[in-house]
C-alpha cells in the first residue's frame, strides 16, 4: 500500500508539473490568401499573426517572441508591420504555396528558491497558410466533371506569365487528363489521357516549390492518382505471400525479369509524381537486389535507413505514398535478412516502421508471424 501510494504521489507531481508549462498559440486573420483577388486588392496579400501566451502561474511572464514561416523571406514572404521578434505581425505574401508558421515564446518563471528562471513555449502549425491564384473556373469544371474543356481550359491558363511559377495549372491539367482517362473520354487532339496525366503531374511537382500538392483538396487527389499508378505499374507485378507482398519466386526466368523490369519503370514513374520519391526507393533497393545488382541495393540502403530511422512521422506522405513505403520495407525487411544473413537491420528497420503501421495488418501479420523476434532482441 504504502508503494502504491508513493507512486501515486510521484505521478500526482509529474501530472502537476506537466500542467504548470504555459503555451504558445498562433492566431491568423485568415489561413487562405488569394493573391489576385480583385475584390481586396492589395490587402488579398495580407495576413495578421498573433502569438498569444497562456500562463498557468501568476509569475510566468513572456519575455521573447521569435516568428518562424517556411519559404525565403524577400521573395517569397515579407514583414510589412512589425518584425520577427514581435507578437504581433503583418506578412505580405508573394508567391503562391501553403507556408508553415511558428512561434516561440520565452517566458520567466520563479523557482522553488524564488530565484528567476528562463524557459520556451512554441506552436508550430504546418501548411497553416494557403496562397493560391483565383482559378474557381477550373475547379468549377472539374466540379462538374468537364473533363475535356478543363483540359483544354488549363492547357491556355498555364502558358500565360502570370501563372509561370504556379503549379495549380498543371494540377487541374492533370486533373482533367485523368478524369478522362477515368470516363473513357476520347478527344482527337489527345492520344492517350493517361501518359498525359502523368506529364502534367510531374510538371507540377517540379515547380511546386512551396507545397500547394499540401493543401488537402489536391492531396487527396494526387494520392488517388498516385494510387492507380501504383496498382496499375507496381503492384500488379508482386504477389501475395500470407498477406505481405513478395516478389515472384518461381522458375520461370523470362518471367521474372519480366516482372522487374515492369516494377522497375513504374517506380520511376512514382518517383516523378510524388513529393516525397524516397518512398519509391525501398522497393527500388530490393528490386536491384533481386536483379543481382548488389553495389546499388546496398548504397539505397546506406541512405534510406538512416533517413527513415530519423522520420518522426509520416504528415508529408499522401496516403499512398505511405501504401508503398509499407510495401518497399516488408519486402526490404526480407532482402536485408539475405544480405546481412541476419535479422539485425531487418529489425531495427522494422520495429521503427511499426510505429506507423503496426495496427495495419498486412503489416503487423508479417512482423508477428515472419519476424516474431525482433522484439526479443
Amino acid at each position: 500500500m504504502k508503494i502504491i501510494c508513493v507512486l501515486g504521489l510521484a505521478m500526482l507531481a509529474t501530472i502537476s508539473a506537466v500542467a504548470q508549462k504555459p503555451s504558445a498559440v498562433i492566431k491568423a486573420s485568415k489561413n487562405v490568401l488569394i493573391l489576385d483577388d480583385e475584390k481586396e486588392g492589395a490587402s488579398a496579400k495580407i495576413v495578421k499573426l498573433d502569438a498569444s501566451f497562456t500562463s498557468t502561474k501568476t509569475d510566468q511572464k513572456p519575455k521573447s517572441y521569435v516568428w518562424t514561416i517556411s519559404g525565403s523571406q524577400g521573395r517569397d514572404w515579407e514583414f510589412i508591420s512589425g518584425k520577427e521578434t514581435d507578437r504581433s505581425v503583418q506578412i505580405k505574401f508573394n508567391r503562391i504555396g501553403t507556408y508553415d508558421i511558428s512561434a516561440s515564446i520565452g517566458f520567466t518563471y520563479k523557482d522553488k528558491k524564488g530565484e528567476e528562471q528562463e524557459d520556451e513555449v512554441t506552436d508550430e502549425k504546418e501548411a497553416f497558410i494557403t496562397v493560391s491564384n483565383n482559378l474557381d473556373e477550373l475547379q468549377q469544371l472539374y466540379a462538374d466533371q468537364s473533363f475535356i474543356k478543363l483540359v483544354k481550359k488549363a492547357e491556355n491558363t498555364k502558358v500565360k506569365p502570370k501563372y509561370a511559377n504556379d503549379p495549380t495549372p498543371n494540377i487541374f491539367l492533370a486533373k482533367g487528363y485523368f478524369g478522362m482517362y477515368q470516363k473513357g473520354l476520347k478527344d482527337p487532339l489527345i492520344e492517350d489521357p493517361y501518359e498525359e496525366a502523368i506529364v502534367a503531374t510531374a510538371a507540377a511537382i517540379e515547380i511546386d516549390q512551396n507545397g500547394i500538392f499540401n493543401f488537402h483538396i489536391h492531396k487527396a487527389w494526387l494520392s488517388q492518382f498516385q494510387n492507380e499508378i501504383s496498382i496499375n505499374s507496381i503492384f500488379i507485378n508482386l504477389e501475395d505471400a500470407e498477406g505481405h507482398p513478395t516478389f515472384y519466386t518461381g522458375k520461370d526466368n523470362q518471367k521474372k525479369k519480366q516482372m522487374i523490369d515492369e516494377i522497375t519503370a513504374g517506380l520511376e514513374i512514382y518517383a516523378s509524381i510524388s513529393k516525397q520519391p524516397f518512398v519509391a526507393r525501398w522497393l527500388e533497393a530490393a528490386i536491384k537486389y533481386n536483379a543481382k545488382d548488389f553495389k546499388t541495393a546496398n548504397a539505397i540502403y546506406n541512405e534510406e535507413i538512416p533517413r527513415l530511422m530519423k522520420m518522426e512521422n509520416l504528415d508529408k506522405l499522401t496516403e499512398t505514398d505511405q501504401k508503398v513505403l509499407k510495401a518497399g520495407i516488408i519486402l526490404s525487411a526480407q532482402t536485408l535478412t539475405v544480405m546481412n544473413k541476419n535479422n539485425t537491420k531487418s529489425c531495427e528497420v522494422l520495429r521503427k516502421a511499426n510505429e506507423w503501421f503496426g495496427e495495419q495488418k498486412d503489416f503487423s501479420q508479417f512482423y508477428e508471424n515472419v519476424y516474431s523476434n525482433c522484439d526479443e532482441n
